[in-house]
């Protein structure tokens, strides 16, 4: 039996085991969405010669000795690093591996691929907000003073809080550390933290961020009375009036997002005659797609009026639809900040209850990734939120 087919036989059985795992612990969807992670960090390394994390294969066999030590025992915590956790053990990843797991996020993240992140040397860090209207300035008289624009600056606060992703692996596949586990364990990694920056960004109610949608200092724009169901939405007449909410400056780089359920109904209106309203009933133009690498972005799933239309699973759904609810949103997610705290940590348990299952009588270890971020809208202006009529 050659290398490759070794290798190859290796390869789908940490598939199998860890994904099998995965489905218990955090559902079929994300486990298949992290497969999929996987699968094009290798493709990507066949391609290339390095995926997007940025590491060898002699760095990913590092980690996962490293995580196969905290499993295991033999690395213990560092009370400088985790003062929290007690002797059962933690683990400070490299910031190769963290800067890794943050680019695989950020290939997957809505929000971490388009937010503007600030490194935080401590918990809190404001950055400027400013609030005022757009300045002009004004011309001088002939020996007479000009008046002095007022600068509306406040100041907009991100304040660290603390994430973990805890997960089951059996004690039989920790065993083998190879660059096959270690490929698994940062795309699970960066999923789960970019789906939580995606939900906490848009429907964020305070714990412990506040999301786009629930902002009370972004506009919204309530759609004409009669207008109280989600496919109600115009897609040419209500667009042009809520991209026209946004300031020039702003457009470059604005997005439409909403649940994929709605985008497929909004996309497919017709006119009276029976022709799709959208162009390609909203398929991406190349001009659009062009701003988003498949390699490093999540990909627009359609096109309204020159601006990328963007799913989440985060947004209200058609079925929620309802009078007076916000159920979109339009803007500029460079406005948003993503602060980046410290690396990603690892902990390790080997009793409680995971999934449901007590593990220490499955012969399982749960592992749990921690990371310390910070979310904040910089900008509540780059935003406009659409809402039902109430009747």
């Amino acid at each position: 039996m050659d290398d490759k087919m070794i290798m190859d036989g290796i390869e789908k059985a940490v598939d199998a085991a860890v994904e099998k795992n995965l489905q218990k612990i955090v559902g079929d969807e994300v486990a298949s969405s992290v497969k999929a992670t996987v699968q094009k960090m290798r493709m990507d390394k066949q391609l290339y010669g390095q995926d997007l994390t940025g590491l060898d294969d002699a760095d990913k066999k590092s980690f996962a000795e490293e995580v196969k030590s905290v499993a295991f025992g033999r690395t213990k915590a560092n009370e400088g690093i985790i003062g929290e956790i007690d002797s059962r053990g933690g683990y400070l990843t490299p910031v190769e591996v963290s800067n890794g797991i943050l680019r695989v996020a950020q290939s997957v993240g809505l929000v971490l691929s388009q937010a503007s992140v600030f490194p935080m040397n401590s918990d809190e860090l404001d950055i400027p907000s400013y609030r005022g209207s757009f300045l002009e300035g004004g011309y001088l008289g002939v020996d007479t003073a000009g008046d002095v624009s007022a600068m509306s600056f406040s100041m907009a606060r991100l304040l660290t809080k603390k994430w973990q992703l805890a997960f089951v692996l059996g004690n039989d596949l920790l065993a083998d550390a190879n660059v096959d586990l270690a490929n698994w364990l940062i795309a699970l990694l960066a999923e789960a933290h970019a789906n939580m920056v995606d939900k906490q960004a848009f429907a964020g109610t305070g714990a412990p961020f506040v999301g786009v949608l629930n902002d009370s200092n972004v506009a919204t724009v309530t759609l004409a009375t009669g207008k109280d169901t989600f496919a109600e939405y115009d897609v040419l007449t209500d667009s042009s009036n809520i991209i026209a909410q946004l300031e020039e400056t702003l457009l470059d780089g604005a997005a439409f997002y909403m649940h994929r359920t709605v985008w497929g109904s909004l996309r497919t209106q017709k006119s009276s005659t029976g022709d799709f309203i959208l162009p390609m009933a909203g398929a991406a133009s190349n001009s659009v797609l062009a701003n988003y690498p498949k390699a490093v972005a999540p990909q627009p799933a359609g096109e309204i009026l020159g601006h990328p239309v963007f799913t989440t699973r985060h947004l209200p759904a058609l079925t929620s639809t309802a009078v007076s609810t916000k159920f979109m949103t339009f803007g500029n997610f460079k406005s948003f900040a993503y602060g980046d705290r410290e690396a990603m940590r690892i902990t390790r348990h080997t009793s409680g209850s995971f999934g449901g299952k007590e593990i220490a009588l499955a012969d399982q270890q749960g592992l749990v990734g921690l990371k310390r971020h910070a979310l904040v809208n910089g900008l509540p202006a780059a935003f406009v939120n659409v809402k039902t009529a109430a009747s």
